[in-house]
């Protein structure tokens, strides 16, 4: 049996993804010890090795919840992951050839025509051959494209974005089973309100910062949140629709407002 930190480190995921895993029953750990810890076996993490490959070949987690529910045939997926690998890597080879060919162009050594320029992107993306794996008639035909409901933990998320490259296994934080994701939430939800009730102040009031360092302490419990990531997520929250209607439920125009406070407190955190 594995802890979840132990699976994390093997697999090369964060705990956080686990957690969110475990949280939407897409990989749940055989075991609960009496401490609240997870545990898991060997079949749980071929099982992540499964989710892993398919999200390698760009399905949503909706989807993967779909394609590795019950009845769901491991061995024939492997044939299928395969058979997707390969022609995602002959995709990115011609891909390759392209960008090399046009950098000859480029340098005066060679001409492309329109159709060789364009030729490579005409390949379909493996994306598209959710089929392979469906032999259930009624099932859809081809996967729902990624959105940002599909993106909820927040290694996804800051990878759809680009804010950071991913950390080393080094800066992951140390486990902590022990807190309750439910807990948490209401951390969040407490903040939001506090920062909704403080929208007559200025964002540097110190009111306000004293909220805005509870809400980085918050996403520090999980991964070391930078100032730079810190300012990324604000950005997030106050361009996306779908983020900005979640906050601004709260009241109205806190999400603008949340961005303005999280850039003051992380240009403070910089100067430190």
């Amino acid at each position: 049996m594995y802890k979840v930190q132990e699976v994390a480190t093997i697999a090369g995921v964060s705990v956080r993804t686990l957690h969110h895993y475990d949280s939407i029953g897409l990989m749940k750990p055989s075991n609960i010890g009496s401490n609240r810890y997870r545990y898991y076996n060997d079949d749980d993490l071929k099982l992540l090795q499964h989710i892993l490959f398919f999200k390698e070949l760009g399905f949503s987690l909706k989807k993967i919840q779909e394609l590795v529910a019950e009845g769901f045939d491991a061995t024939y997926a492997l044939t299928q992951h395969a058979e997707l690998l390969r022609k995602k890597k002959e995709r990115i080879e011609k891909l390759i050839e392209n960008a090399e060919r046009t950098q000859l162009e480029y340098a005066g050594v060679q001409k492309l025509s329109n159709e060789e320029r364009f030729a490579a992107f005409g390949i379909k993306n493996t994306a598209d051959n959710v089929k392979f794996y469906l032999e259930v008639p009624e099932q859809p035909s081809s996967p729902e494209e990624a959105s940002y409901e599909d993106f909820t933990e927040p290694d996804d998320v800051l990878e759809e974005v680009n804010f950071t490259e991913p950390e080393p296994a080094a800066a992951q934080k140390p486990e902590k089973e022990e807190e309750d994701l439910e807990e948490i939430n209401r951390e969040g939800e407490r903040i939001y309100n506090a920062v909704s009730n403080l929208m007559h102040l200025p964002p540097d009031a110190s009111e306000v910062q004293v909220e805005m360092r509870a809400y980085y302490t918050l996403l520090d419990r999980f991964y070391n949140c930078s100032p730079k990531m810190f300012r990324g997520l604000a950005d997030l929250y106050a361009s996306d629709s779908r983020f900005a209607k979640n906050i601004d439920r709260h009241g109205a125009g806190l999400s603008k407002y949340l961005k303005e406070a999280m850039y003051i407190f992380a240009g403070g955190l910089a100067n430190d």
